[in-house]
């Protein structure tokens, strides 16, 4: 994904100081059909999820996992959950089956 100022600078040359797209994509070193894809949306279109990710084995911890980790900000750096901590831990809960 292109950055920002990029955008902002692909449109100021083009619409503004009314370079070619051709020259414009050579300037700023991108393909032409990238640059007329910036001119047609003033913003950025960024992706956006309609849904959430569908996770079926984790899915069902998300809701102690989110606990573990917010009781972790409380605590002092050294002693918060790392990533293999908390993995053994959801595996010791309930309805959690082993990794075989």
């Amino acid at each position: 994904m292109k950055q920002v100022e990029t955008y902002a600078g692909v449109r100021h040359a083009v619409l503004i100081e009314v370079i070619s797209e051709r020259v414009a994509a050579e300037w700023f070193g991108i393909n032409a059909r990238t640059v007329s894809k910036m001119l047609r949306f003033s913003v950025p279109p960024w992706h956006v999820r309609t849904n959430p990710p569908f996770r079926p084995k984790l899915g069902a911890f998300m809701g102690i996992i989110d606990a573990i980790l917010a009781a972790d900000k409380e605590r002092p750096k050294k002693q918060r959950h790392t990533a293999k901590r908390a993995t053994t831990r959801r595996a010791r809960l309930p309805g959690a089956r082993s990794r075989s």
